[in-house]
């Protein structure tokens, strides 16, 4: 399953505001996933105890189950596929 998901820089919404939150977070997913950046600038992904690295367009992410991670926040909004 392919989901497109936009990640708002700056939130308005409740909604919203809780999303971001949980990103910028350490977390960990129940299933492995591949995330691929379709557009968004100066945001960076971060594997727990490792550098981050910039999140740049076409750029693909694939996040093992349970390996905790979070992303920082970017100046645009962050615009990416996950598949799971």
């Amino acid at each position: 399953m392919m989901n497109e998901l936009t990640i708002p820089h700056n939130p308005t919404e409740p909604s919203d505001l809780q999303m971001l939150h949980g990103f910028l977070s350490y977390h960990m997913d129940l299933e492995a996933r591949t995330v691929t950046v379709i557009s968004g600038e100066g945001w960076q992904f971060q594997y727990e105890g490792e550098d981050p690295i910039e999140m740049t367009e076409n750029l693909v992410i694939t996040i093992p189950a349970m390996r905790s991670h979070k992303i920082i926040k970017g100046t645009t909004d962050l615009v990416v596929t996950i598949e799971i």
